[in-house]
């Protein structure tokens, strides 16, 4: 894809890191941005840079979802068609990710059981959100 402008990328783990700096890369090139994150501030942040550099048109939105949860991100989901005004998307950056786990040995089942479902589980869920692409 060599133009980005008018289209609508959806965006997991988008308050910081890998996913804010594709937001903010997306936008300036006239892109939507629909972003999910646990952090509402961390997306304010995003937001405000996406904003600074993105063309007048270009929709950029927030969700708060933890992608561990199939419910969330079905709320993510519908959250996007809703406030993009779409039933589809052009691209779908699965990016959100946590480090954890701890020790194989003496390590808490919850913790290991958590980077899975962010790292694994979100992996899976995300994809729905492409359904109609």
């Amino acid at each position: 894809m060599r133009d980005f402008a008018g289209k609508i990328a959806v965006i997991t783990g988008g308050g910081t890191g890998m996913g804010r700096e594709l937001a903010r890369q997306l936008a300036a090139e006239g892109c939507s941005v629909a972003m999910c994150d646990v952090s509402a501030s961390n997306m304010a942040a995003t937001r405000a840079l996406c904003e600074e550099d993105a063309p007048q048109g270009a929709r950029i939105t927030t969700h708060l979802a933890d992608v561990s949860l199939e419910d969330q991100v079905e709320r993510f989901q519908r959250e996007v068609a809703r406030d993009q005004d779409t039933d589809k998307i052009h691209l779908l950056f699965n990016n959100a990710g946590i480090g954890g786990g701890g020790s194989i040995v003496s390590g808490d089942r919850a913790e290991w059981e958590k980077t899975f479902n962010v790292c694994w589980g979100g992996f899976i869920c995300a994809p729905a959100l492409s359904c109609r692409c």
